[in-house]
């Protein structure tokens, strides 16, 4: 008998016993469907990290401050996250890799308007929408297809390779991006994302498999609706509430309106006899702590990588190649401790895993909020690798416990809730960090800026971008303004980092005492 008949015939064995309903033929090629659709989790994971290395590009080029920063970077995440809920119910009901292929479609149209035409700040953000929309219906359809694709006695591993995935995505872009902008602009950074993009939509086609929720529970479009608004509003009023303050109409209303929102979806998904949350979830101490560590543990690494391209470009002086190459080591722990996660937990029990991997991650803050500009790759590096052990160890068993309680037919509604945790919590990340970095730099450069009336004062409260820019043109004070402007910098970078510590060590200690003591069941579950 040959190799082939012999694989044949034991995935025939298999599927009458251990497959759980998949076809057997979509068992069969398992391993190659998880592939394409880490490529396509891949790209749009891109669209973030790669950006991060242009950020000091982009500020000079079209002149942006530190706030539009970082409404460059949120309002993809903040569309994304919005609009999670409904593009995996849409998933579930009309089909997961249809919606999949209509998000990669929409995603590569964005990605070429911010590469050919975007010339402003404000065509960049609006192209950034665009993407947001065609991201939000990939990344939760793609934890879905893994959840209809491997048995649950492999699912564990599939989880823990999309998520290093998710988490090493961060590293990839880094290096694409730095490796492209030391030989062409920061538009290319979008030609990388529509390319790869392109590369999924086909791949995807050939290999993926559809599948829908057989019971066809009709999509909830008020619920979605209600999210929607909730996330937007929260997100927004926090990102801007640092700047202006939270007294501001605009900001107050935002807050105000989303947390309305936030308790009317509540009211409406009780009521419901079809909700795109089911609420009764959160009665599960192990999936409502594991959603919150997932936000948490997001929050921490966007905000602060929203900040190291531009601590290592323009406080450490190095170019964006040579920063993207010294970030490659940073990510070695998730790229090679992710797949052995499921074997740990087995062993040590989810909350041990979790809380252990949040209070390093929690240190690793504290760590990096005596950062100053004299700062050396080496401390740097230790601190970053302190901080990305515990996010592998809190990430994933947080995953699998979120995906385990969530029925395979309405798998759509787990990834959402997964990955709503995780782009609402690198929204908020960049928001709440980068807003205190933002109104720290404004307030410890205000004297120096003083000493310049005019545009100039106002460039220099810009950003550290512009201000080092403008500097170079001030001759002898060229010098003092870079320091001062630098050391304002860092001491935003502290100031964020200490809340992020708080934020994360509270966290800890609720998945200490809040989640289940290990059994015999972490082994199935998660």
């Amino acid at each position: 008998m040959s190799k082939k008949s012999r694989a044949q015939e034991a995935v025939a064995t298999l599927a009458t016993k251990d497959l759980e309903g998949i076809d057997p033929k979509t068992y069969a090629r398992r391993w190659w469907i998880l592939g394409t659709l880490c490529l396509t989790l891949l790209g749009v994971m891109l669209a973030n990290s790669s950006l991060n290395m242009a950020l000091p590009m982009m500020a000079k080029d079209l002149t942006l401050s530190q706030l539009d920063l970082t409404w460059v970077v949120n309002v993809y995440t903040l569309v994304f996250a919005s609009l999670l809920f409904v593009a995996g119910a849409v998933g579930d009901r009309y089909g997961r890799k249809l919606a999949m292929q209509i998000g990669l479609a929409v995603f590569t149209l964005g990605s070429l308007y911010a590469g050919f035409l975007a010339q402003t700040g404000a065509e960049l953000i609006v192209s950034r929408v665009v993407m947001g929309i065609g991201a939000a219906f990939v990344m939760p359809t793609t934890l879905s297809i893994i959840n209809n694709t491997f048995p649950k006695r492999e699912r564990a591993r599939a989880v823990a390779i999309w998520g290093a995935v998710a988490g090493v995505g961060m590293m990839f872009g880094s290096i694409a991006s730095g490796i492209l902008l030391e030989h062409f602009t920061w538009h290319s950074l979008f030609y990388f994302s529509a390319s790869i993009a392109l590369i999924g939509l086909v791949a995807n086609q050939y290999l993926a498999h559809e599948s829908k929720d057989e019971k066809q529970t009709p999509v909830d479009w008020l619920g979605g609706l209600l999210s929607s608004l909730a996330i937007f509003g929260i997100v927004y009023g926090v990102t801007e509430a640092p700047s202006v303050g939270v007294t501001e109409p605009a900001v107050a209303v935002s807050l105000v309106g989303g947390l309305l929102m936030l308790a009317l979806f509540v009211l409406w998904e009780r009521r419901t006899k079809t909700p795109m949350l089911d609420m009764n979830l959160f009665k599960n101490r192990a999936f409502a702590i594991s959603s919150l560590t997932l936000t948490l543990v997001f929050l921490a690494m966007s905000g602060v990588f929203f900040s190291m391209s531009q601590l290592m470009q323009l406080v450490m002086g190095y170019t964006p190649l040579e920063s993207s190459l010294r970030t490659i080591p940073l990510m070695l722990p998730m790229m090679f401790l992710s797949p052995l996660v499921p074997t740990i937990v087995k062993k040590i029990g989810a909350r041990t895993s979790i809380g252990v991997g949040l209070l390093l991650t929690s240190t690793a803050f504290v760590i990096m909020s005596t950062w100053t500009v004299d700062l050396t790759y080496a401390f740097l590096a230790m601190t970053m690798l302190i901080m990305m052990l515990g996010i592998t160890l809190a990430m994933t068993p947080g995953t699998n416990i979120l995906m385990a309680s969530v029925p395979r037919n309405r798998s759509g509604m787990g990834s959402a809730m997964n990955d709503t945790t995780r782009e609402l919590g690198g929204a908020l990340g960049v928001a709440v960090l980068g807003a205190v970095l933002s109104a720290s730099y404004e307030k410890e450069i205000a004297a120096t800026a003083a000493k310049f009336p005019g545009a100039v004062g106002e460039a220099l409260q810009s950003s550290l971008a512009v201000a080092m820019q403008v500097a170079d043109k001030l001759g002898p004070m060229t010098q003092q303004v870079i320091d001062a402007a630098q050391t304002a910098f860092m001491t935003g970078v502290s100031h964020s980092a200490l809340i992020a510590a708080v934020i994360i060590f509270v966290a800890a200690l609720i998945a200490f005492f809040g989640l289940p003591k290990h059994t015999a069941k972490d082994s199935d579950t998660i």
